[in-house]
């Protein structure tokens, strides 16, 4: 398998009133296509920051990310952000949808903006494997919490990232609608090539990953 993602003495620090924290400490990571990673660790331990800054939604305060061996931070935040539309897929435990905007509109929200038209043969495909095509007339108030979920993997996979993160997307969901979305999300990764990092303290979903990235107090103590 081919390195798609590499992290490089990553650090990340946040200045608060009671002083610094330094919630990444030199992170040396490489992520291989089509790969199901889980990233683990307890409450605070930097899960969620190394999620954000390995896809570019936050900056790293030292080291690097490179994506195909392209620094991510050496662009602008425009130029990032048209490449994260371009090659990730983002799923989260606030599911994010639109209120305004049906179904349809929220899953090909992201090809819009990069100012393409979906491939519908694509979108019935993944609709259809998602089990949401009698959903798309209806708006997000309309759906149950698994629903709205399938509706944000829908609008992730459409697009055809190469790499997608997810964080606690199962957090808002009880126990048998969280196993079944992520049946679905490591079922649609695995279908179409896609490396999938999922951040999670959930132990089922950590025995469900090809690989393990555990975290404590900002340092990487297994999958470097």
């Amino acid at each position: 398998m081919s390195t798609i993602l590499q992290a490089r003495e990553l650090c990340k620090t946040y200045k608060t009133s009671s002083g610094d924290v330094l919630a990444l400490k030199n992170v040396d990571l490489d992520l291989e296509e089509g790969v199901f990673y889980a990233v683990t660790g307890r409450s605070g331990s930097g899960k969620s920051t190394l999620l954000h800054v390995l896809s570019g939604l936050d900056r790293p305060t030292g080291g690097r990310v490179t994506v195909d061996g392209t620094d991510l931070y050496a662009w602008s935040d425009d130029r990032m952000s048209a490449f994260r539309r371009r090659t990730m897929g983002f799923v989260f435990q606030q599911y994010n949808l639109l209120e305004d905007y049906n179904v349809k509109t929220n899953i090909c929200m992201p090809l819009r903006l990069d100012g393409k038209r979906p491939d519908e043969a694509f979108f019935e495909e993944v609709t259809q494997a998602l089990g949401i095509q009698g959903k798309l007339r209806k708006y997000p108030g309309e759906l149950s919490g698994g629903e709205q979920q399938r509706a944000a993997i829908a609008r992730c996979v459409l697009a055809r990232p190469r790499l997608i993160f997810a964080d606690e997307p199962t957090g808002n969901l009880d126990r048998r609608t969280g196993e079944e979305t992520m049946a679905l999300l490591t079922s649609c990764a695995a279908r179409y090539g896609q490396t999938l990092i999922v951040v999670t303290h959930n132990p089922e979903i950590v025995r469900m990953a090809d690989k393990v990235i555990r975290i404590e107090d900002g340092a990487v103590t297994e999958g470097a």
